[in-house]
């Protein structure tokens, strides 16, 4: 919303700066998102009234005026314009003013003919207004006048008012604010007496749901043309474009008061009666801004006996508009339902500043009095005559509501105490009325509802930064923390340490390749690159490991925290999985030495270290060469190894205890185990511990022998060595011990792998 600051101080009384006010509406919580200078400030431009003008001698298509510029002796001006007359009062740039555009008006001759200046148009000042031609001013103003002087300029600034607060969609209501922030409130402008009897319109509202209020009040007698410069510049000031003298006041009220307005010519009306009622649908509506819109059954409209002649709370009809020729007008003034202006409002995609406030909901109090407002308004400067009063439905009661406001419940919310005097002075500026029982809430706020919401204004205009600095009393209570996120959280700082960049993909996949049998379609995508949601991390990360190798990146590893979503017994379940992904180099080529590619085992390592920092990870679903099929769908040539897990819903980590320094020495000793060529190093690592050996540290496999000629080691056998550490918290170990126990563990990996000690 764009606010003026000359029409902002009609209504309210401050000595702040521009920045300082910016500050107290920003703070107060309607931000300021820009601020804007408009007018015309430069010299050497006045007033002009053209006295005569012929056609030029040497050129069809300029005229020779002479035209009175106030300083007694008329000047002679060569235009080119075709918009004026003898008398109209017009812009004229004498020698020496120098133009927005950088240029410096001269004497010249154009075509023989001397010129002493340059008649302007609004475009070419920089001023509102989009005529053809030069800019007609008011012809009341005197020639000579500086244009300056006519066009103050003036501060806008531009609102991002919060869908809450409508009440600060108007000047009245941003006054109100600022006088809860220590502006004086001005008196609103005094309202006519409009006569007590009752109109010769009669108002049917046969909708009471989408329409509880609707007056209209007739006057004729009416002198439909331009608006005086003083309302034109306020609406200007905006971005609004006059129009004529009575739809500007209907605009000029709107962003006064808040309330809309409407305006119908009424000799253009049939009959004498304006219904509230839904369309009959199907039918075009002509509307006031040129356009043609088909009307639909839900359609809230205002009818007269031939048909809809407005859309309610949206637009006017262009059937019915003012126009120069209007003698009598109907001034509506109601309120409607914001569901009902909503609906039509986005179903026709029409949206006005009318439709704007009646979507968040008028003060149902200004109905009558933005009626009366505009009435004085158009009596004054069009001329009219209020033959009778207002024709309106029975009127529905405006709700009273009073709220309850404690000093403990101020101090409880915010922390700390406000003085009754601030609070009193607070809330009164905002225009609530203290009672016996608490406040009396006012029509335009319709969002104070409970008590709580009373402290949160003395908050807002307060201001947090009011609050008092102390220490907290004492120390807060660590709340529960979301297991889940601790988990990923940590295997994201693991994997990081171990060199692995984290990844993000889309979980939507293209239509092709298929990603499998237990995928989950998307009913209607959008397009055809978001058919499928992901069953797994792996088919989502394959793409980026085809862009990255195509840019030259080939030594990828890489790792992705997300959710996958699989058909189990026919309907999607979701599930968290951390995908592994490792391509290229485990080591990059070195003068000392050849590059190493990554393989399989360069990607167990990795899983062993996570399984053993993170006990609660189950078995990889996947741990392996990504197949030469997959790679292929995806275009990528290099070998790609993966591992993916499924990350439990719930983790709670194991504590670690407090373990003393050793006290004894250890005792370490290395044996030789030769086995099948098919058992792993894990078996056998598991086999050693089998045992059962209390008093074992670690066994750490540091080497691999086999011989393919068979001279040492039969065919399909293997050699694995153990480095095997011993220590006992409470004595000093002996050889006898170890003995022992080294017998036991053999017995224990000739039991679990059937392999022998080698000699």
């Amino acid at each position: 919303m764009k606010v003026a600051l000359r029409w902002l101080k009609d209504h309210a009384d401050f000595a702040w700066s521009t920045d300082q006010l910016a500050e107290k509406l920003t703070m107060s919580g309607t931000e300021v998102e820009a601020i804007h200078r408009t007018g015309f400030d430069r010299d050497l431009v006045v007033t002009a009234r053209i006295l005569s003008f012929t056609k030029h001698p040497n050129a069809d298509r300029l005229s020779v005026c002479q035209v009175d510029d106030g300083s007694g002796q008329p000047r002679q001006i060569v235009c080119g314009a075709k918009n004026f007359k003898e008398g109209d009062l017009v812009p004229l740039a004498l020698p020496g003013a120098v133009m927005p555009g950088g240029f410096t008006i001269k004497d010249s001759k154009l075509r023989g003919e001397r010129s002493s200046g340059m008649m302007c148009s609004a475009k070419e000042l920089e001023l509102p207004g989009d005529e053809e031609g030069l800019m007609i001013l008011d012809p009341a103003t005197a020639p000579g006048q500086p244009l300056k002087a006519l066009f103050q300029g003036d501060t806008v600034f531009e609102l991002e008012v919060t869908p809450n607060r409508a009440d600060l969609l108007s000047i009245r209501g941003i006054a109100r604010e600022l006088a809860a922030l220590g502006a004086t409130l001005r008196p609103a402008p005094a309202l006519p007496a409009l006569p007590a009897s009752p109109g010769a319109w009669q108002v049917a509202v046969e909708e009471a749901g989408g329409c509880p209020r609707y007056t209209c009040l007739l006057l004729e007698e009416v002198r439909v043309g331009p608006s005086p410069d003083w309302l034109r510049a306020r609406l200007e000031s905006i971005g609004l474009r006059p129009v004529n003298n009575v739809v500007d006041i209907t605009n000029y009220v709107l962003f006064e008061t808040g309330q809309p307005l409407h305006a119908f010519d009424a000799d253009k009306l049939a009959g004498s009666t304006i219904r509230v009622r839904r369309a009959d649908g199907g039918g075009p509506f002509h509307a006031l801004n040129g356009k043609t819109y088909p009307l639909a059954a839900g359609d809230l409209v205002i009818a007269d006996d031939s048909g809809p002649v407005a859309l309610a709370g949206v637009m006017g009809g262009e059937a019915t508009s003012v126009t120069g020729s209007t003698q009598r007008v109907l001034l509506e003034s109601a309120a409607f339902h914001p569901a009902w202006v909503r609906r039509t409002s986005r179903r026709l995609q029409l949206l006005s500043d009318s439709s704007h406030r009646f979507e968040r909901g008028i003060d149902p109090a200004a109905v009558d009095t933005a009626l009366a407002r505009a009435a004085g308004l158009v009596a004054e400067l069009a001329g009219g005559r209020i033959p009778a009063g207002p024709s309106q439905n029975a009127p529905a009661s405006i709700p009273v509501r009073t709220l309850p406001l404690s000093p403990q419940a101020i101090r409880r919310v915010l922390g700390f105490e406000v003085a009754p005097a601030r609070v009193q002075a607070i809330l009164t500026g905002l225009g609530l009325v203290p009672q016996d029982s608490g406040w009396l809430v006012p029509s335009h706020r319709p969002d104070l509802e409970r008590e709580i919401d009373l402290v949160e204004e003395i908050a807002r205009i307060e201001g947090m930064e009011a609050a008092p600095a102390r220490i907290p009393g004492g120390v807060a209570p660590r709340g529960p923390s979301d297991r889940a996120h601790d988990l990923e959280r940590a295997l994201k700082d693991h994997l990081a340490a171990l060199g692995f960049h984290e990844m993000s993909s889309s979980s939507l996949l293209p239509a092709e390749p298929a990603p499998g049998p237990d995928a989950v379609r998307i009913l209607n995508p959008l397009n055809a690159d978001n058919a499928w949601v992901r069953p797994t991390l792996l088919s989502a990360l394959l793409p980026a490991v085809r862009h990255n190798a195509g840019h030259g990146v080939a030594d990828i590893r890489g790792f992705e925290i997300g959710a996958v979503s699989r058909q189990q017994a026919g309907r999607p379940a979701e599930e968290r999985r951390l995908a592994l992904l490792w391509a290229g180099n485990e080591r990059p080529a070195h003068w000392t030495e050849p590059a190493r590619p990554a393989d399989e085992f360069s990607l167990r390592g990795v899983v062993d270290q996570l399984r053993a920092r993170f006990p609660v990870l189950a078995e990889p679903a996947y741990l392996g060469p990504v197949p030469a099929a997959q790679r292929k769908d995806h275009g990528i040539k290099i070998p790609v190894f993966a591992a993916e897990f499924i990350l439990p819903a719930d983790w709670a980590p194991a504590p670690a205890p407090f373990q003393p320094l050793p006290a004894f020495p250890a005792v370490k000793r290395d044996l030789s185990f030769v086995v099948e060529s098919s058992v792993t190093q894990d078996r056998l690592s598991r086999a050693i511990r089998a045992a059962g050996v209390r008093e074992l540290e670690s066994a750490e496999c540091f080497d691999l022998f086999e011989d393919p000629s068979g001279a040492k080691l039969p065919a399909g056998r293997k050699a694995l060595a153990y480095a095997l550490t011993y220590r006992s918290p409470e004595r000093t170990l002996t050889e006898k011990d170890v003995a022992a126990w080294e017998h036991s563990i053999v017995a224990a990996v000739e039991r679990e792998t059937g392999g022998r000690l080698r000699q």
